[in-house]
């Protein structure tokens, strides 16, 4: 086991499918402790797209609220800087959230075998074709 690096950048996009499609943010002041609450679907797919630097680290699966998702190296960038991974976030049979409410979200990334990193954020989940929120 190598020592960790004193700098670690972390980047975690979602990105909604079949599309490459946007996620939505709503602005909620500070009602919920935070001010902005993201928007996802239940019943949907989403592309999770890490990045990380330095390409030392490596990474085999992030985990969102509970639901493990599998990632793959996707590319390491041309001037060797950072590395990308991708997996598929799928929300169907995630309850919705009630209405009015925000819910915590964790997220769970084990680095190497010997460190992980992890945060929470709140997070909103309503039916389909509605939206499930996770603060940023």
């Amino acid at each position: 086991m190598g020592d960790l690096p004193g700098l670690v950048r972390l980047s975690i996009a979602l990105r909604i499918q079949p599309n490459d499609g946007p996620v939505f943010y709503k602005v909620d002041g500070q009602r919920f402790g935070q001010n902005r609450t993201i928007k996802l679907l239940t019943g949907s797919s989403y592309k999770v797209e890490v990045k990380i630097k330095p390409t030392t680290l490596q990474v085999e699966n992030i985990s969102i609220g509970g639901v493990v998702v599998p990632l793959e190296l996707k590319s390491k960038e041309p001037d060797g800087d950072r590395i990308v991974y991708t997996g598929t976030y799928d929300t169907e049979g995630v309850a919705p959230t009630k209405s009015g409410e925000r819910q915590p979200i964790q997220i769970t990334m084990p680095v190497r075998s010997t460190w992980e990193c992890w945060g929470m954020m709140p997070k909103q989940m309503e039916t389909m074709r509605k939206i499930i929120t996770i603060f940023p």
